[in-house]
């Protein structure tokens, strides 16, 4: 090879060299001794050791020549083919320098980021003066930045593309360091639009209303707690408002689904709108909707919000030809004035929620601490109730209902009653609902329904006159599953007749699921009981749903009766249910008559089944079984109206 031919050259001339070299004079003896000592870097190239190593040394020179030669081809084929897989890569891939300016990206992610090929992205980056949208929303916390360079940080990016669409990156990206310096970084990027689309589709199911596309309960409940966490660390005020729609079941049932759920959207943006920026607005419930004020500065601004919404949702609606009014009740709560956690909060807010429709439509509460009292008492009945039937301090009273053209008990209403040990005779309005929101009713009033059958049973044995037993049925027990075959499991074991039996039964329950209601009350009409309207008038039944669900009986409101021969309404009112009561064909009853112009006024409009204090009020057992035996229960005088309960 040339190198070798190179080298026997110099040897030669070093031959030459050395010849002419021994031709020289010798040195002059008369010079001093270390002028003609002989040079030590002359004798070493003079010495044979140095001479065969020549050979050696080029042979190394070429070996290492050839080395890097092979390692600079390697190199470049391994560039090449790094080269090929970053440019082929189905995945996208990018090289940024220190400052997050985009270096390099392969065709997938140009791609991804709208373009048409990386070199159509790499001209626009160079060309403008600021980094590329998407690279300049790379921007990453410098205090997080990776420790160590195999360590890889993965996020999600929403980005607007080059091509105008819309599209979700996940992004992976490390830092590539020399001597602790930073100096590019490098990543990868996929496209998971339809992933994340996905993800935000069953986010969206799982805690956001489909219908009006507010959070949800479960969502609230989340926001709820970290906007009350916020307001602690701040030391700061968080308001609750919760709002329920007035009979808007009645409004739904009778325009039908479509109108109720555009009705229901509407309402949501009103409420959105009223209630600000800085709030958090949810669909809680069917008809109930829940507002978290954030950052509350002080009362005032509370009341301000409760004011607008109940002027927003307020003003008249106009939907598929129809105009409407819709009324509500807000309950307000704050924190932490009105409790430290959020059910506390809530709670608080349902009792000012209770308080406000004490008080009509269209009004608001806020908690105070005498409502707070109210919720002790509640907790004290619950507590009470829960043992109440283990000890038998329940008991039933029962009421006749009179014939008033002759004095005959027709039937007799069964009536609950609760003496205390300690508090003695508990309302009946203090309890009940406390039962029902409890939960307590079911068991409560299944205990009702065995002890009025097997009474009812008892005096028939006797041989008095057999008259119906009308038990009230709360709607929390009525919709309790099997509740048809607990019927007829009570009259199986008591033995009682079922036309002896008359269930209780008020309108709005009937409306609340109207064709679940229709199953399950011709399954109580085929066994054989008697079904009743109570307090007819003060819901919203109308003659389709009356002849739909073919009840036997109407019994009138007391609160219409109350002023009946004074108050044209009422008496209007009054005589319009019996009058459409005759037309169906159906029985109906006056309840809380007191008086002789309220009887009077009813037998005018030939209304002659009377309930009330002017004949008897509720009394025991014993007092019921006298009344039976005197006369086959002939009451032919209010003489019984002292008869104590």
């Amino acid at each position: 090879m040339h190198f070798r031919q190179s080298a026997l050259s110099v040897q030669a001339k070093g031959s030459e060299k050395r010849a002419v070299a021994s031709e020289t004079p010798q040195a002059d003896a008369s010079l001093p001794a270390d002028v003609n000592a002989p040079r030590p870097f002359v004798e070493r190239r003079r010495s044979r050791r140095a001479e065969r190593s020549w050979p050696e040394a080029l042979d190394s020179l070429q070996s290492i020549l050839l080395g890097y030669e092979n390692a600079t081809k390697d190199l470049i084929e391994a560039e090449t083919r790094y080269r090929a897989i970053f440019e082929d890569a189905p995945v996208g891939m990018f090289q940024l320098d220190p400052d997050g300016r985009p270096v390099r990206v392969n065709n997938a992610m140009a791609r991804i980021l709208g373009y048409a090929s990386s070199e159509e992205f790499l001209a626009e980056a160079l060309q403008s003066s600021q980094e590329v949208e998407f690279f300049d929303a790379i921007q990453w916390d410098s205090n997080s930045s990776c420790r160590e360079e195999a360590d890889v940080r993965s996020f999600d990016r929403e980005i607007d593309g080059h091509d105008g669409k819309t599209r979700w990156i996940r992004i992976h990206i490390r830092e590539i360091r020399e001597n602790e310096t930073i100096v590019r970084y490098e990543g990868a990027g996929e496209d998971i639009t339809d992933r994340k689309q996905k993800e935000l589709e069953t986010e969206r199911l799982a805690y956001y209303d489909s219908l009006t596309g507010l959070p949800n309960q479960m969502l609230f409940n989340d926001r709820l707690g970290k906007s009350l966490a916020a307001a602690h660390r701040k030391d700061g005020q968080t308001a609750l408002i919760l709002l329920e729609l007035d009979r808007f079941k009645t409004l739904n049932d009778s325009l039908g689904d479509r109108v109720g759920d555009r009705l229901l959207q509407e309402i949501s943006s009103r409420i959105l709108e009223a209630a600000g920026e800085k709030s958090v607005v949810a669909r809680t419930g069917g008809a109930e909707f829940a507002i978290i004020l954030q950052e509350v500065e002080d009362f005032k601004s509370v009341t301000d919000v409760a004011e607008r919404v109940l002027a927003k949702l307020g003003e008249e609606y106009s939907l598929f030809e129809h105009s409407l009014n819709v009324f509500c009740n807000l309950g307000i709560s704050l924190f932490p004035k009105n409790g430290k956690d959020s059910e506390t909060i809530v709670k608080s807010a349902d009792v000012a929620m209770s308080c406000s429709k004490e008080s009509g439509p269209n009004t608001f509460c806020i908690f105070t601490d005498e409502m707070n009292n109210k919720i002790q008492e509640s907790r004290r009945i619950e507590h009470g109730l829960r043992s109440a039937l283990n000890r038998n301090e329940l008991y039933l009273d029962y009421q006749p209902q009179v014939d008033a053209r002759t004095g005959r008990i027709t039937g007799l209403e069964a009536l609950l009653r609760w003496n205390h040990p300690q508090s003695g005779l508990i309302p009946p309005g203090k309890f009940i609902d406390v039962a029902e929101g409890s939960g307590l009713i079911v068991p409560i009033g299944e205990w009702v329904l065995r002890t009025a059958c097997a009474q009812a049973r008892k005096w028939q044995d006797a041989g008095l006159p057999p008259v119906p037993i009308a038990v009230n049925v709360s709607a929390i027990q009525f919709r309790q599953q099997g509740f048809h075959e607990l019927i007829r499991n009570v009259l199986d074991e008591t033995g009682l007749n079922p036309k002896y039996l008359e269930l209780e039964l008020t309108e709005s329950l009937l409306l609340s699921n109207a064709d679940v209601m229709f199953s399950m009350l011709q399954e109580l009409k085929d066994m054989g009981v008697m079904l009743a309207i109570d307090d007819f008038g003060t819901g919203y039944s109308s003659l389709g749903y009356l002849r739909q669900f073919k009840v036997n009986r109407l019994k009138i409101a007391r609160s219409f009766i109350k002023d009946v021969s004074v108050d044209a309404d009422d008496a209007a009112i009054t005589t319009a249910i019996i009058n459409m009561a005759k037309a169906l064909n159906l029985s109906v009853l006056a309840e809380g008559v007191e008086n002789e112009e309220q009887l009077s006024f009813l037998e005018r409009q030939e209304c002659y089944t009377i309930q009330g204090f002017y004949f008897s009020r509720p009394v025991s057992v014993d007092q019921i079984d006298a009344h039976l035996r005197a006369g086959f229960g002939h009451l032919t005088t209010p003489s019984h109206n002292n008869v104590s309960a």
